[in-house]
This record gives C-alpha cells, structure tokens and sequence, in this order.
C-alpha cells in the first residue's frame, strides 16, 4: 500500500512550486513569443492577401485597359482604312472624269480634223474636177 507522508507532501508542494516557477519564468515568456509570432504571422498573411488582391485588381485594370486599347486601335484602323477607301474612291472618280473629258475633247478634236479634212478633200476634188473638166473639154468651167 501507499504510505502518505510527509515526503509525499514536501514532493507535492516541491512539483506545484517548481510549476509555479517554470509557469513564471519559462512557459509564460514561451507562449507570449509564441502568440506575437502567431499574430505577425497572421498580420503577413492578410498583408500577402491584401497584395494579391491589389496585383488582381491591378491586373484586371490592366486587362481592361488593354482590352479597351485594342478595341480603339480597331476602330482607328477601320476609320482609316474608310478613309483611304472613299479618297481611293475620290481618286478613281476624278481619274474618271478626267478621262471622260479627254475622250470627249479628244473626240471634238477628230471631228473637228474630220471635218477640215473633208472640206479640204472636197475643195480639192472641186478644184481636181474643174481641171479635169476644163482639160476635157478645152475650155474652163465655172
């Protein structure tokens, strides 16, 4: 059986007080290290999530600005090719007309030549006939 003594009590009261001291002198100090850690630790950890946030955030901005920038440089690009498209068109048309106009005067012109040309050939088959007329009959004709 077990013997409850004295000892037993001073080893109890000796256990209890070295708790005390330990409590004291090592565990208290070791626990508040180790909940500052925890809470540092804890601050880093919403800090990085915070960052993560800020780069998604930031990168979706980015996203959106880039979309919003391809899509103007679409626009732009389209604007431009309807520009140089109606001036090409404007240049065809003038070309057009012009060509039109230098065929109509060209055509004036060869009517015109035509024309004195004919009179010419005509004044000079009048003139060819009156001598051929006066040569066969040996006399001028009017």
């Amino acid at each position: 059986m077990i013997e409850i003594n004295l000892t037993i009590v001073i080893q109890v009261v000796q256990f209890l007080i070295l708790v005390l001291i330990l409590n004291k002198i090592l565990f208290k100090p070791i626990n508040e290290v180790i909940s500052e850690r925890q809470q540092q630790i804890s601050t880093w950890e919403e800090k990085a999530h915070q960052c993560r946030e800020q780069v998604r955030t930031k990168l979706q901005q980015y996203e959106d600005r880039l979309q919003q920038t391809k899509v103007s440089a679409h626009q732009q690009q389209e604007e431009v090719t309807k520009k140089l498209k109606e001036q090409q068109e404007e240049k065809l048309r003038q070309v057009a007309e012009e060509s039109a106009r230098i065929i109509d005067s060209t055509q004036q012109q060869l009517r015109a030549e035509t024309q004195r040309i004919r009179d010419e050939i005509r004044r000079e088959v009048d003139a060819l006939s009156e001598m051929l007329a006066a040569k066969v009959l040996g006399r001028e004709v009017s």
